[in-house]
């Protein structure tokens, strides 16, 4: 322990005396350790961590599937859920969620005279105890409660127990009034208590109210109308396998017994939930993983490269004290308790950088990246820098630490002042800028896709001009709006007043926005196969007021928009891809589309007009095809309401919001933002990918070039009498700068064509993360190496002009 401590404090001795070594190694070091526990930290908190459940790893997300391009969403109809409940063998329960609209809540907060418009969603009564939550002050739901015609009760997240009552435990018992109704507040929920789903899911969703799914099953639409989100918890000790088959089973029985789920090939699958949830983010994490593990190599490389030539500066040290008895085996631990002392200093360094690069994540807060708010320095990242930082000083420092250990004492103690490097340590230096190189081009060669998918997904049109459109949630009370005509009566003058207000072009009513996620299946048939096999294909159903296309922006591409006639009337809007599908080559104008079961009423719509597709989830993809129907005086309760107006937007909030005000004090509207917020959204896990990228070659690129000097220079510095020697023998300033540039270039060469092979070969692992690029695209490839090439010229312009400023005669005298 005294011979440890002894070399420790020699290396720290040894580090402080060469500042600007010490500074340099230390920084190259923690941005590399930094990048990579950052990344980590992010894979760590989305992908590792369980969610805040109890016993998590046993809950599963079940999705029902039917046939090939038809749903296959996380969604259940009623009495499927009702079997699977009551038949599966292997779970400990089964619970469902469902949308505010199944209970008939809109989320109209009026209690003390505040009008806020809260979401809700409704439960069954073991959806908590289900899923693992136990309530914070109260109790949970009771069955009773469950029950059609059962007790008004209510849950509360803990943000809006917080925000609204100010954390006062006595609000359970007490009354609140929502949409007009008195509900009794049961129970609040836990801070951690957090509604985790899948992209997927619509209709339920994180809520600030919760209520019981007061379902009437007795009455229950068919078997094929998907709204309920389900959850099951695998009982202790049961495999994903068996749960599997457990629902296969069910599932066989439900076909067996519904001749519409063998029409349609009704499939069930258990999906773990925390895979689920972040399902979509896994690639882009992976990537970017991979990536920063690059990086971290490149600044391995580089620190090796300052050691071998702080090695050579040092034979003559290290050969008096092996003059003196220390053997090679002390001299190794020596340098390598130096090589653990920087990456000592870069790790705590690394973990700064983390921690500052974690903090701004959070608070960017990018859309698309779910579970942020578990992304932090813990203890297991902390080993992970720990473990990084161990592994960079095995990485940068061994063969350093190895070649200087084994010097030569006679030969170097017999050698005059200026040491100079051996054939192998040349070597040594020139692999490693091969490698540093042809990594730093393999990110660059990423960074460059990312580029040019992101400016390709910019160009995307979203099937509506997100310019000078601001869009709102309305919310009406349903206990004051218990009729139609009373509903239809305040959208039309509310639609009047807007179109008073300055600027405002057009007005429109929806019942979903674009890019807000997938809206209510809506099964279609087009032919005998379709017709035959029903939910065979589906579409997206929304609704669509008269001036809902023209406010919003989306392209008419053929036929007509609604009209004020069309109430009541079976027609229909459909979107291009639909157009395409069942009717390819055709005007589809004119057509009927089926869109009920064979021998229901009102099976058949005409179609009256096609529209550009609007895009649901993401920009990147079409994911169904869209079916709009009439709109006219809307019959619900929270439209989705679009204003065009000839300025911008955002100065119109204020007016929208007095205005409705104005109307109802008791109709409280939300998400008031321009529809480009939707659009910025959307872009912005593919923003931090890029980001992120694009700083790992910036980084990358910093570093190479410093390497391609280090390398360029110290071998001038070498070869400085045979400069001499050659300039002593006539030879021009210019072949002299040709010589070194072009031994330089020649393993920069080397470098291109292994990053470039490199680059093409694992092209294939970002497919999934680009849009409208070729993941081999040849205009990226060239462009990156024909940049990287310029910087490596530019890292042996410098040394190769200080070799043509030596002076001969003291070059020949140095030796």
């Amino acid at each position: 322990m005294r011979t440890i401590a002894q070399d420790l404090r020699y290396a720290i001795r040894v580090l402080r005396h060469a500042p600007a070594f010490t500074f340099v190694a230390v920084l190259t070091l923690g941005l590399g350790i930094g990048a990579a526990t950052a990344i980590f930290s992010i894979i760590s908190g989305v992908l590792m961590r369980p969610l805040s459940y109890r016993d998590a790893g046993r809950l599963v997300n079940l999705w029902v599937d039917f046939g090939v391009a038809a749903q296959s969403l996380p969604a259940m109809s009623p009495g499927d859920f009702k079997d699977y409940q009551q038949r599966t063998r292997l779970f400990e329960s089964i619970a469902a969620a469902s949308g505010a609209n199944v209970v008939g809540a809109t989320g109209a907060l009026t209690d003390g005279g505040n009008v806020e418009r809260v979401d809700v969603s409704t439960v069954t009564a073991n959806f908590f105890q289900t899923i693992g939550v136990d309530p914070l002050h109260g109790r949970h739901f009771t069955a009773e409660e469950e029950a059609v015609g059962g007790p008004q009760v209510v849950m509360l997240s803990h943000r809006l127990w917080l925000s609204r009552y100010g954390g006062d435990p006595g609000i359970v018992g007490r009354r609140i009034r929502l949409d007009g109704l008195d509900q009794t507040v049961v129970g609040v929920l836990p801070a951690s208590a957090r509604l985790w789903l899948p992209a997927e899911a619509f209709l339920v969703n994180d809520a600030q109210i919760w209520k019981p799914l007061q379902f009437n099953y007795a009455n229950q639409p068919p078997r094929n109308f998907t709204f309920f989100t389900v959850f099951g918890r695998m009982k202790p000790d049961v495999t994903l396998a068996q749960a599997q088959t457990d629902l296969e089973n069910v599932a066989a029985q439900l076909r067996a017994e519904h001749a519409v789920h063998e029409a349609a090939g009704m499939r069930i699958r258990a999906v773990p939930l925390q895979t689920d949830v972040v399902k979509h983010v896994r690639p882009a994490l992976v990537a970017l993983f991979g990536a920063v593990g690059m990086l971290l190599v490149i600044a391995c490389a580089n620190v090796a490269h300052l050691l071998l030539a702080r090695s050579t500066a040092r034979e003559r040290e290290l050969a008096v004290r092996g003059a003196l008895g220390a053997s090679r085996g002390r001299l190794l631990r020596q340098l390598t308790t130096e090589s653990l002392v920087l990456s000592a200093g870069g790790g705590a360094l690394g973990v700064f950088l983390a921690w500052l690069g974690t903090r701004w994540l959070v608070w960017m807060n990018p859309g698309n990246l779910p579970r942020v708010d578990a992304i932090r320095i813990d203890p297991d990242v902390l080993l992970f820098a720990i473990g990084s930082s161990a592994a960079t000083a095995v990485l940068f420092g061994l063969i350093p630490a190895l070649r200087a250990a084994r010097v030569d004492v006679n030969r170097t103690l017999r050698a005059g002042t200026n040491p100079s490097a051996s054939k192998a340590q040349v070597r040594m230096r020139g692999v490693l800028m091969v490698g540093e190189v042809a990594l730093t081009l393999v990110l660059l060669i990423g960074a460059g896709l990312m580029v040019r998918s992101f400016i390709a997904l910019q160009h995307v049109r979203p099937g509506f001009d997100p310019a000078s459109v601001l869009s709102f949630r309305l919310s009406l009370p349903v206990a004051k709006y218990t009729r139609f005509e009373m509903r239809a009566e305040f959208i039309r003058r509310m639609e009047e007043e807007l179109k008073r207000l300055p600027g405002v072009a057009h007005v429109g009513f929806t019942s979903q926005l674009p890019l807000t996620g997938s809206g209510a299946l809506s099964p279609f048939a087009y032919d005998e196969a379709t017709a035959r096999n029903w939910e065979s294909a589906t579409a997206d159903g929304r609704g669509a007021s008269p001036d809902y296309f023209r406010a919003l922006g989306t392209r008419l591409l053929a036929g007509r928009f609604f009209e004020e006639r069309d109430r009541g009337a079976s027609v229909i809007i459909i979107d291009e891809t639909l157009a395409a599908r069942a009717w390819p080559g055709e005007n589809a104008v004119g057509h009927r589309l089926q869109v009920q079961p064979t021998g229901s009423p009102n099976a058949f719509a005409e179609v009256v007009g096609v529209v550009e597709h609007l895009r649901s989830q993401d920009l990147a993809r079409a994911v169904r095809p869209q079916i709009f129907r009439p709109m006219i005086g809307f019959g619900g309760t929270q439209p989705f309401v679009v204003v065009r107006t000839t300025s911008d937007p955002s100065s119109l909030a204020s007016s929208v919001r007095q205005l409705v005000a104005s109307m109802d004090p008791e109709a409280p509207v939300d998400r008031v933002q321009p529809m480009s917020v939707y659009v910025g959204d959307a872009l912005a896990q593919s923003r931090l990918t890029l980001i992120l990228m694009a700083g790992f070659g910036v980084v990358a690129v910093i570093m190479a070039a410093v390497g391609i000097y280090g390398v360029i220079s110290y071998s001038v510095s070498q070869r400085t009498k045979e400069i001499g020697i050659r300039m002593a023998l006539g030879q021009e300033t210019s072949q002299i700068r040709n010589l070194v540039v072009g031994q330089g270039l020649r393993l920069v060469a080397i470098s291109l064509a292994i990053g470039l092979v490199a680059s093409y070969v694992l092209a294939s692992s970002v497919s999934g993360l680009l849009y409208g690029v070729n993941p081999r695209d040849p205009v990226t490839f060239a462009a990156m190496a024909a940049f990287l090439l310029v910087v490596a010229l530019a890292g042996c312009l410098v040394p190769a002009r200080r070799a043509t400023a030596v002076n001969p005669l003291a070059a020949l005298k140095a030796e």
